[in-house]
This record gives C-alpha cells, structure tokens and sequence, in this order.
C-alpha cells in the first residue's frame, strides 16, 4: 500500500475501546514502531471504526473531525486515507490506512487500490482464523484419542482384573457342584451308600 501510494507510513491498525494496535506496520516513528500500539487520543482509524466507513483525510490540521486529534503532533499525520477491516460477521475490527506527514488529495483510484488490498487482508485475516481453528481441532482430536486410548487400556485392565477375581470363586463353585453332582444320581437324589 505504502508504494502503491507513495504514502511512507501504512497501517493494519486494530481498534479496541482502550487503544489501537498494529498488526501490522511500515514508517511508524519511535517509539510507537516498538510499542506497535497507540492510545485512542493518537487514532484516526477510530473514526474509521465507529463511522464504518473510509476515511480521507487531506490535511488533518484543517479538518474538524480530527484537527485535536494527538497523531497530527506526535506521529505526524497530515494526509490519512483509512479503510474499514469488517469481518464476515459485519463487526469492524480496524483499518487498513496509508498516512502522509504532508498534506494530499487522494484520488478515486488510490480509494479503490486501498480498498482491494483491505479485501485481501481480510482474506488473509480469514485464512489465519481457519488454519489457526484447523490446528485447534486438529489437537482437539489428539486430545480425544488419546482419551480413547486410555479408556481402551483402563478397559482392558479392569476385565483382566474382574475376570481373575471372579474366576477364582467360580472355580470353587465348579469344583463344589462337580463334587455335589458326582454324589447324586441319574435322579437328582443323593446316593445311599
């Protein structure tokens, strides 16, 4: 985005109540390029965030939804173009923008550069998300077989064990009612000596 635009500053910014962090960035000044985060007074992608929708910028100072805003005299930011990152489910999660420390006009065509590369982050956003539910599931799955395994082998123990125990008093009771049918006869009753 940064040399699409010829911009030296571009941001995948993420916007929570409390602060913006960057996924990912390029010409960041210290020592924000270290932190990879700002605090809400410092943000134009909030705007972005809460207006759901692109925000261009061309000269910061002169412009009143963000003429107080601290990244005008902290970061520089002149010129701002933001797009809103919306995931699947419609929630904004940020803004993917390219920022300039002097002011521009920004053209329809560099709008819709940003807005493509917005849809591919988001792509890549998504891709992540699957591979990294992939990888959840997939140690889910060791998790349960593992657990089958073991109930297999508790299994296999117990019937080893109950199947010992219970053999020898069945053996006694075998013996016993062999001894008891040697002494009966072909009647059922007990011989008589």
């Amino acid at each position: 985005a940064a040399r699409f635009l010829e911009a030296p500053v571009a941001l995948v910014s993420f916007v929570d109540q409390d602060r913006q962090w960057f996924k990912s960035a390029l010409g960041l000044p210290e020592p924000y390029a270290t932190l990879r985060q700002t605090p809400l007074s410092h943000s134009f992608c909030k705007a972005v965030v809460v207006t759901r929708s692109v925000l261009l910028i061309e000269d910061a100072r002169l412009d009143p939804r963000v003429a107080g805003n601290l990244a005008i005299r902290d970061l520089g930011v002149i010129a701002y173009l933001g797009i809103p990152l919306v995931s699947e489910s419609g929630y904004v999660l940020g803004s993917f923008c390219v920022i300039d420390g002097k002011p521009r006009q920004w053209t329809e065509e560099q709008v819709a550069t940003m807005q493509e590369l917005a849809a591919v982050v988001m792509t890549e956003l998504r891709l992540r998300e699957l591979l990294r539910q992939q990888e959840v599931e997939q140690v889910e799955l060791r998790k349960a077989k593992a657990a089958a395994e073991d109930a297999v082998r508790i299994r296999g123990a117990f019937l080893s064990r109950f199947s010992h125990e219970l053999r020898t008093p069945l053996n006694a009771v075998l013996g016993f009612g062999e001894i008891l049918e040697s002494e009966l006869g072909e009647d059922g009753q007990p011989e008589r000596a």
